[in-house]
């Protein structure tokens, strides 16, 4: 199992350049392929619904507003990836390619972003996001949301500061679900490469320990030795705990599943996906 191709959305923004970094850090242990992807929306979508007809005037205007803001924000998009490759000395090349290394390449497509970021994640191996904040490109945070919970694939959240490396001390959080099960399979191919890979397990008094014995077993079968690390639970929030050891650690990587519980549950309670997401402090991949 490898990681051949991984897919980063850009929009234009300034967060483009961490997450660019961090999909090309992802993709060295594996000389992989970096994909970025713009999306120029269509401009006829963007005329806003009055209640009222609308000129062709109007209409034309808004329209050519919407391209030209399309257009600087492609410009951005481009401009941000030259330098990131630059500094990360990583070929451009005009289409995805094999090599001996790892490359990039930059695609336009044009309709809705949630449609076309979907299907270019149907042929990827990863998809890597900025951290997503309040404030943001609603675009970036709707798209995390569909590609975590629909797609089948999994993403990797960005740090607010890209890492020079990831994958070399790996900590994996289980609770013994499906959810988990599925972001530990996927993450595979890192855990195989790590020098350190460290089964994270938050304790609860009055609940039932997952089993870590087994899921060591599993990795072993893998040719992953694990070590289990066992985190006091307390009342605090899962996320922050496993965030907090993980750091502590001096973890490059933590693996954990993504919305385990309802949409609607976790939007009730603050559920454990979007702590991270919102405040990831080091590279997360996570799958649901």
């Amino acid at each position: 199992m490898s990681i051949s191709k991984i897919l980063v959305p850009v929009t234009g923004s300034k967060r483009d350049d961490v997450a660019l970094r961090t999909a090309f850090a992802a993709a060295r242990p594996f000389n992989a392929h970096v994909a970025a992807l713009f999306v120029h929306p269509d401009a006829r979508e963007t005329i806003p619904y009055v209640g009222v007809p609308l000129s062709p005037q109007v209409i034309q205007d808004l329209v050519d507003s919407a391209d030209e803001i399309a257009r600087a924000a492609s410009k951005a998009a481009r401009a941000t990836l030259a330098v990131a490759a630059d500094e990360a000395n990583v070929p451009i090349l005009g289409s995805p390619e094999r090599r001996d290394g790892v490359t990039v390449s930059y695609a336009e497509k044009s309709g809705l972003f949630l449609n076309r970021l979907e299907e270019a994640a149907i042929l990827s191996d990863l998809i890597v996001f900025p951290p997503i904040g309040h404030g943001d490109n609603p675009d970036v945070h709707d798209g995390f949301t569909r590609i975590l919970t629909k797609s089948g694939r999994p993403v990797l959240l960005s740090p607010e500061k890209a890492p020079s490396a990831i994958g070399r001390k790996v900590a994996l959080g289980w609770d013994g679900g499906m959810v988990a099960a599925h972001a530990l399979t996927a993450a595979l191919p890192y855990l195989g490469k790590a020098k350190e890979v460290h089964v994270l397990c938050v304790r609860r008094a009055q609940q039932p320990h997952a089993d870590v014995e087994a899921v060591k077993t599993y990795l072993a079968l893998h040719g992953v030795i694990a070590r289990t690390d066992v985190v006091e639970g307390g009342t605090r929030a899962v996320s922050e705990l496993l965030l907090e050891h993980a750091l502590k650690g001096g973890y490059d990587l933590l693996v954990m599943g993504g919305y385990g519980h309802s949409r609607m549950l976790e939007a009730m309670i603050g559920g454990v996906t979007q702590h991270i997401a919102s405040q990831p402090g080091l590279p997360v991949f996570m799958m649901h």
